[in-house]
């Protein structure tokens, strides 16, 4: 059994020799584990934004102007017993009422108070505010409190679910186009990995032969191959990292200067964690070349 160091030295010596054939792998690798790494982040920027989206929304029940207080207390208990079945969230803020002149003030925020100038009332109408346990649930919600007799008849029930809709089929779209992308440029790495080393394999072969005939073990004569082939996978996830973040400063961190959270962050905290994703990135890029190695000894060093 030889050291670890004899399977090191002999592994760089194959790789410095075969330099221009692993080239081509390296690239690969480089290419798959960064589109790998845009894929994660993408993915769980979309997931983030899906997740904000769902903690907004809310169904909103405007009552009528003509409800008596015991008919607006009623409502709210039948809210109340929805919250204690689960429909909706259980938070504190999850059950709001809005009065008429909240209303106004909520309004005159966004657009001013020009408006209600030149009106002799305010017609907008108070409300309950409900958010959901999620938006599965909306529906039943208003299908529970729909025809309360506190709620007005001339403005419909509105709450925000298209949208949450339109945003959890755009995740499901990027994950699944992803993956698809990610899973072919693998394939494709592993294979140009499986190529290399049998290049590798057939211009040492009397080096194996020779091996062989002083009685090498399998794997003494395995790791130094194995050895290589983690080498270009793990080169090439590196140059990923490099490029994952030339583009997180030159192009995504400008983008989002302006924002209060960022796509990618350095600490872990806010947005996708970048050191985690370099982490992900040099793990995948180790396993791709233990992958290629293994199937290329596998067919070609029958040991």
């Amino acid at each position: 059994m030889g050291s670890p160091g004899f399977f090191f030295a002999e592994a760089f010596r194959s790789f410095r020799n075969n330099f221009s054939v692993a080239f081509a792998a390296i690239a690969t690798v480089a290419i798959t584990t960064f589109l790998l790494g845009a894929f994660i982040a993408v993915a769980l920027v979309v997931q983030d934004a899906v997740n904000d989206q769902q903690d907004k929304i809310d169904v909103r029940f405007f009552l009528s102007d003509d409800a008596t207080d015991e008919q607006r207390n009623d409502l709210r208990d039948t809210l109340t017993t929805l919250q204690s079945e689960g429909l909706i969230d259980d938070g504190d803020d999850a059950i709001e009422f809005v009065s008429k002149a909240d209303a106004r003030k909520r309004l005159e925020e966004r657009v001013g108070s020009e408006i209600f100038d030149q009106l002799a009332s305010n017609p907008l109408p108070a409300s309950f505010d409900v958010k959901p346990a999620n938006s599965e649930q909306s529906e039943e919600v208003i299908a529970r409190v729909g025809d309360h007799p506190a709620l007005s008849e001339l403005v419909d029930v509105g709450f925000s679910k298209d949208i949450n809709d339109r945003l959890n089929t755009a995740a499901t779209i990027i994950r699944w186009f992803g993956l698809g992308l990610v899973v072919a440029l693998l394939i494709g790495a592993v294979l140009l990995i499986s190529n290399t080393i049998r290049l590798s394999i057939f211009a040492r072969r009397r080096d194996v032969e020779v091996m062989r005939l002083v009685g090498g073990t399998n794997w003494f004569i395995r790791w130094p191959f194995v050895i290589e082939g983690v080498l270009v996978g793990l080169i090439g996830a590196i140059l990923a990292v490099v490029l994952l973040v030339a583009v997180k400063e030159l192009a995504v961190d400008p983008f989002t200067s302006n924002q209060t959270e960022g796509l990618l962050t350095d600490d872990g905290g806010s947005g996708v964690s970048l050191p985690a994703i370099a982490a992900v990135l040099i793990v995948a890029g180790a396993v791709i070349g233990a992958v290629g190695s293994g199937l290329s000894l596998r067919r070609f060093l029958k040991v």
